[in-house]
């Protein structure tokens, strides 16, 4: 007996209508009502659509925000979204934490990156913690978007910006105090600080560093930042606001809060991987991975499913499929590993997880019906919960994140 569902196309929608419901979270706005529209942007579902999407959680998103302000003594956040919020949709997520109080600004990595969240109506301020080309550096001025600038070169790079948009540039100074990755040399930091602080081309809002998550080393990192910022502000040099703590030194080193703090990972529900750091604060899962069940079929006796015949039954069992697979975010690894739940029930993942199918078995019973909507990652039940499936599929919280499909739906609920 096999029952299956109609194919349904996406109802697309303009990137207002994300805002509206986003707006409806930590700040008031006014909303507005989703019309139909052809435009690429954020897309919402039809109702009954099988197709998978992504239910971004405001509620729990903004209550991370504020168990973050909590841990910083009600420092102002600097929300990281780099790499498209890590996966869940800069967009969306720009949106929700552009509402809340507790959110100073925005940070990101991608010159496209800062120039969505404009367009898509983020007001609050956004870095760009990465250099750019002087271009670039021009494109993100006209759109409000402060760049950082670390190279030996960018006094004489912002000048000629400066002098071609008619106005001072605001910038960021990334200083390197040891992780050798990204940033100035601190070694080498205090005359090139200095003739930025001094540059009647440049406007320096903030001034910052990155840990390297080593609790002596940080310390050792810290010390030397600060001598770099004293010197200056004893020169009479003003380095704007200081930033340094990412998520771990958020937990770890509160000497390091600063002017304010820059976490990315705990806004989305992640703690750093120490022991303890759970009894610290309440983080809450933020997003949902969902589809809707396309097929339901009943297997009799010796009938299997997926490739290689991997799953038999010895008695009629009904299995579900899921229009999801690993293309979509989905790890392959939880067949046998993890379930999904339908309904308020949890159901075993069986016989593949394909690149974008999932099969699931429903037991002897049809307890479930073709359109039920099935969680495969969320907050509803610590069985799917994003740290759960991590562990049974051996990767981490982060990993599973950023694997989610960019094409996917995001829906902010």
């Amino acid at each position: 007996m096999t029952e299956k569902a109609p194919r349904r196309e996406f109802l697309h929608v303009a990137g207002g209508a994300v805002a509206a419901l986003a707006g409806a979270g930590c700040a008031t706005r006014s909303a507005s009502t989703a019309t139909a529209s052809p435009s690429a942007g954020p897309r919402a579902l039809i109702a009954g659509s099988p197709d998978p999407w992504i239910e971004i959680d405001r509620r729990a998103l903004e209550h991370n925000v504020r168990e973050v302000s909590r841990l910083a003594a009600g420092r102002p956040i600097l929300a990281v979204v780099k790499n498209n919020a890590y996966g869940l949709g800069d967009e969306a997520v720009g949106l929700v934490l552009d509402a809340c109080p507790e959110v100073g600004g925005i940070a990101c990595v991608r010159v496209g990156e800062g120039v969505a969240m404009r367009a898509a109506g983020v007001r609050k301020p956004i870095v760009n913690m990465a250099e750019v080309s002087e271009p670039e550096m021009e494109e993100l001025v006209r759109h409000g978007i402060t760049p950082s600038v670390w190279l030996d070169d960018a006094p004489q790079r912002v000048e000629r910006v400066a002098r071609r948009l008619g106005r001072r540039v605001p910038i960021q100074l990334y200083i390197d105090t040891g992780m050798n990755r990204e940033g100035m040399p601190y070694s080498r930091a205090e005359p090139w600080m200095e003739s930025l602080y001094r540059s009647e081309a440049a406007q320096v809002t903030g001034t910052y560093t990155m840990f390297v998550h080593e609790m002596d080393f940080d310390r050792v990192q810290l010390a030397r930042f600060e001598k770099l910022v004293s010197r200056a502000r004893a020169s009479g040099l003003a380095p704007g606001d200081l930033h340094a703590a990412p998520t771990f030194e958020l937990f770890q080193l509160p000497e390091a809060h600063l002017d304010m703090v820059r976490p990315g990972n705990a806004l989305f529900g992640n703690y750093p991987d120490v022991d303890g750091m759970r009894e610290l604060a309440d983080l809450k899962p933020v997003f949902r991975l969902r589809a809707r069940v396309v097929r339901l079929e009943r297997l009799e006796p010796g009938e299997s499913a997926g490739f290689y015949r991997s799953y038999s039954v010895e008695r009629p069992t009904w299995i579900a499929l899921l229009p999801v697979g690993r293309t979509d975010g989905y790890p392959s690894a939880a067949v046998d590993t993890c379930e999904v739940l339908i309904g308020g029930r949890l159901y075993p993942v069986v016989a593949g997880v394909n690149s974008a199918h999932t099969i699931v078995e429903i037991g002897a019973e049809k307890t479930v019906e073709i359109g039920d909507v099935a969680t495969l990652i969320g907050a509803d039940h610590e069985a799917i919960r994003p740290h759960t499936v991590a562990e049974r599929t051996e990767t981490d919280s982060l990993r599973l994140i950023q694997s989610v499909n960019t094409r996917l739906p995001r829906r902010v609920v």
